[in-house]
């Protein structure tokens, strides 16, 4: 994909998704919450449709999200939110943590393929934490570089079938299960969309713990 076609397509999605998110606001029902930004630590890696995966595989509760890196309340999430549930739930057992990253599909496959190093936390946070930076497919690249990637293996698997077969899935399912706009999230299957601060997400999982 050029650097033109890719900043076009970020463009237009990120407006899709952000005027589908409002929408959904502005119509949702009272009582149901609408989530923030996300931050990470240690990695598990599980088959390319179950997502990439924090936490351990026997926690009560499982934390999906369907995140963006050029969303700005996916960085909220990611930087504001997700590192106090990191500390009290995913860290002591009691959640697992499940990302699917959304398009553009380049970014899909670049997070799949750091994952397979065991460094998604580090491009997840990076990626986030530079998102004005992320203007052409080379960033994506170079970002991987920044990380401490094995280059090779990276360039490899960024370039393979399982790759975009893993980014696209992602997005074919996230649409099945009716996510229009990021961040969404589905807590023990049930669907909350947007970004809440902390309390809220702290109020779900008490009561998904019960």
């Amino acid at each position: 994909m050029s650097d033109k076609k890719i900043i076009i397509t970020s463009v237009v999605l990120s407006l899709v998704l952000i005027i589908g998110g409002w929408i959904y606001s502005k119509n949702k029902p009272a009582n149901i919450p609408n989530p923030g930004p996300a931050a990470v630590t240690q990695t598990q890696q599980t088959n390319a449709a179950a997502g990439i995966v924090l936490g351990s595989d026997n926690a009560p509760v499982v934390m999906e999200e369907y995140t963006n890196f050029l969303c700005s309340a996916c960085g909220n999430f990611a930087t504001q939110t997700l590192p106090q549930i990191q500390e009290n739930y995913i860290k002591t057992g009691k959640v697992k943590m499940v990302f699917y990253i959304y398009p553009p599909l380049e970014l899909g496959r670049a997070a799949y393929c750091v994952s397979k190093q065991d460094k998604f936390v580090e491009y997840h946070d990076y990626l986030f934490a530079h998102q004005d930076g992320i203007t052409q497919e080379q960033d994506i690249l170079d970002f991987a570089t920044n990380i401490g990637v094995d280059q090779a293996s990276f360039n490899e698997c960024y370039n393979s079938d399982e790759a975009k077969n893993a980014a696209q899935s992602w997005l074919d399912e996230g649409q099945n299960r009716g996510v229009e706009a990021t961040p969404t999230f589905f807590i023990n299957g049930e669907k909350f969309v947007g970004a809440q601060p902390y309390a809220d997400f702290e109020k779900i999982i008490e009561g998904k713990l019960k």
